[in-house]
């Protein structure tokens, strides 16, 4: 997602927004997965889609490595870590800060200091705050990446990094537990390692764009037929446990996650080729897309709020008002101060 001013390509444009789309998509879905009847149609329609849907942080991640080595020749560790801090670790702090005051007024919790930072090192006052703890992980050993990728072999790589990550997500509880009996490691979900085969394919698309380029063209019947495929499965699966499934089912999603982002990144080069000009209006979403990653839950929770206050009870209703409110709402607020950041940095420069 946009975190910084630099010129981009389209086709990573053309992902940021749609990745954006999606994971409000994914949120606005839950009430419907969570409360509706199984007997009804629309529960599993929006159960299957909300799944289908579920590469989307993958994909930010894979985005944020592609990126980042896209320029990695040209990189000042001192600048770096420092656009880091004013683009994404300051702005994910106030909005922790925000969504934990609103808890508050809730009564949800009573402020405490302590519990505030707790909720910023692990980002579990809102279910989507993980990805930034996840994505801080891999820019803090932005050297080691730096000096490891490049004389790395991509394949060996990529290959290694897939282990890693079918470790992380399925045996490393039980791993731990072998090895430090007694111990609880409550946190293992927010571990890089379960993210790692996403980072390194980003990075490596980042060193070798081109080459990418390429195979996505030569590959594009395939990678298509390979989406078509596990997508089904994915679909098929998530009908039949209702959601849920045995631990097996990790392995499934990462496949089907690696197909999604090779099919839509595919999509992605084509509408970059033919429909670029499209794309340029929107440079003011692409911008904003990170704080509308950042405050789109807490709009969601506006506008349930709003709608159990008006008596409005219907799921398939509240599901309507709540894309509404959740997609403009969330838009709209971070492109006002996407305006109001840019006057004053006007104002800032001309002193």
């Amino acid at each position: 997602m946009a975190t910084g001013t630099t010129k981009r390509r389209q086709d990573i444009v053309f992902l940021n927004i749609l990745f954006c789309l999606l994971v409000i998509f994914i949120h606005i879905s839950s009430e419907v997965i969570t409360q509706m009847d199984r007997g009804q149609t629309m529960y599993w329609v929006v159960l299957v889609l909300s799944k289908l849907s579920a590469f989307v942080v993958q994909g930010f991640i894979l985005l944020s490595g592609v990126k980042l080595f896209l320029k990695a020749g040209n990189i000042h560790y001192g600048k770096f870590y420092l656009s880091r801090l004013t683009s994404v670790i300051l702005p994910y702090i106030a909005w922790v800060f925000i969504y934990y005051l609103y808890f508050c007024y809730k009564d949800y919790y009573i402020f405490s200091w302590a519990e505030l930072g707790s909720f910023l090192l692990t980002g579990k006052i809102s279910a989507h705050f993980y990805f930034v703890v996840v994505l801080v992980q891999f820019y803090l050993l932005f050297p080691v990446w730096m000096l490891f990728f490049k004389k790395a072999n991509p394949t060996v790589v990529l290959l290694l990094s897939l282990m890693i990550t079918i470790i992380s997500g399925t045996s490393l509880d039980s791993i731990l537990a072998t090895l430090f009996p007694g111990r609880e490691f409550p946190h293992l979900d927010l571990l890089f390692p379960r993210y790692l085969v996403y980072w390194v394919a980003g990075c490596m698309i980042g060193l070798h764009y081109q080459e990418f380029k390429n195979y996505l063209q030569k590959r594009w019947i395939s990678i298509t037929l390979l989406f078509l495929v596990c997508g089904a499965i994915k679909a098929w699966f998530t009908v039949y446990f209702a959601g849920g499934g045995p631990i097996w089912m990790d392995q499934i999603h990462i496949l089907y996650c690696i197909s999604a982002l090779l099919f839509f990144y595919m999509l992605a080069q084509m509408f970059a080729e033919g429909g670029a000009f499209l794309l340029k209006p929107l440079s003011w979403l692409d911008k904003s897309t990170y704080h509308i990653y950042l405050v789109h839950c807490l709009i969601i929770f506006l506008a349930n709020e709003w709608m159990t206050q008006r008596g409005i009870s219907d799921l398939a209703v509240r599901y309507g008002w709540r894309a509404l409110i959740a997609y403009f709402g969330s838009i709209l607020l971070c492109l006002l101060w996407q305006g109001i950041k840019g006057v004053l940095i006007h104002a800032i420069r001309k002193t």
